[in-house]
């Protein structure tokens, strides 16, 4: 692979950003005591959030150009791994011998399916 640097670094930034962008989702509507679209719309961390969605959805797409699909879109799994980090710091969620089991058997699916 020629372009290892940068198919990691653009798989980094786009699991991570999938992964800030549900947990700034999260963060949103934790704060909101009724939903309704002009506190939605208007919420910064629905805001961050969406934006953060559409980051991780453009550079998913740049991935592609490196990748082939069948490779590409299994290593984005990679979202449920930081996701379980960011949330275990942000919102004092456990990480139980399950998850981190969990973790373990997607990352080495994600080692497999890029041989």
């Amino acid at each position: 692979m020629d372009n290892l640097g940068i198919i990691v670094g653009i798989l980094a930034i786009t699991t991570l950003s999938g992964s800030a962008g549900a947990l700034a989702l999260k963060q949103g509507m934790n704060e909101l005591a009724d939903l309704t679209v002009v506190k939605a719309i208007t919420n910064k961390w629905l805001l961050l959030g969406s934006f953060l969605y559409i980051v991780s959805a453009a550079t998913n797409i740049v991935l592609f150009k490196y990748l082939a699909y069948s490779i590409a879109f299994p290593m984005t799994s990679l979202t449920y791994v930081w996701t379980v980090f960011i949330s275990y710091f942000t919102f004092k969620e456990k990480i139980t011998p399950l998850k981190l089991l969990s973790i373990g058997l997607i990352i080495v699916g994600v080692v497999i399916i890029s041989r």
